[in-house]
């Protein structure tokens, strides 16, 4: 025997490392159709109006002013304004920052919301409105100005669309979100 064949094999062929490839690409060809990202999407989106309520909710009570979160459903985004002079407006050298949706969720209105039938994507029994936007304002104590429910969605596989809704409890400012699930609204867990 010569020694080369004696020698123990160390490491892989160029063939070898390329049928690897080959069988991971196709199983991944084959998982990826099955994966829903509007449902990420959507979920990331409500975390993200919920989160935002919640700082502006904190802001108002910190700062002791109120806080306006108005929302633009055309252009699918939020705009926070600092209300310095609390008047429920935007005045020249208060501070507004603009939150944008996820690329794809649009706010949209369900035929039927948490508490019943919804007539718009933002509800609430005295919603404000600023810049011809509907608007919930937190006030200094931490309350908002009106119960408020947001619902927001995204195109999912196969013509199933993702829906999501966050609802504002007026007295507290408390934020909880929902997922609609098997024709039903589901109080997600975080």
């Amino acid at each position: 025997m010569t020694r080369t064949n004696q020698k123990a094999r160390r490491g892989v062929t160029l063939i070898e490392m390329m049928i690897v490839v080959v069988l991971l690409s196709l199983v991944s060809a084959l998982a990826l159709p099955k994966i829903n990202m509007a449902q990420y999407r959507t979920d990331d989106s409500v975390r993200l109006v919920r989160t935002t309520l919640q700082k502006a909710q904190r802001l108002a009570i910190t700062r002791q002013y109120d806080v306006i979160v108005a929302f633009d459903t055309l252009d699918q985004r939020m705009q926070i304004i600092q209300d310095l002079n609390n008047n429920g407006a935007l005045d020249a050298g208060e501070i507004a920052n603009w939150v944008p949706l996820d690329n794809g969720v649009k706010f949209s209105t369900p035929s039927t919301g948490v508490n019943g039938v919804v007539t718009a994507s933002v509800t609430g029994t005295r919603l404000a409105t600023v810049s011809t936007m509907p608007a919930v304002v937190f006030l200094r104590s931490g309350s908002a100005s009106t119960n408020v429910e947001v619902y927001m969605t995204a195109p999912g596989n196969n013509g199933v669309t993702e829906w999501r809704g966050v609802q504002v409890t007026q007295s507290t400012g408390r934020t909880v979100w929902y997922r609609w699930l098997v024709n039903t609204w589901t109080k997600a867990s975080i």
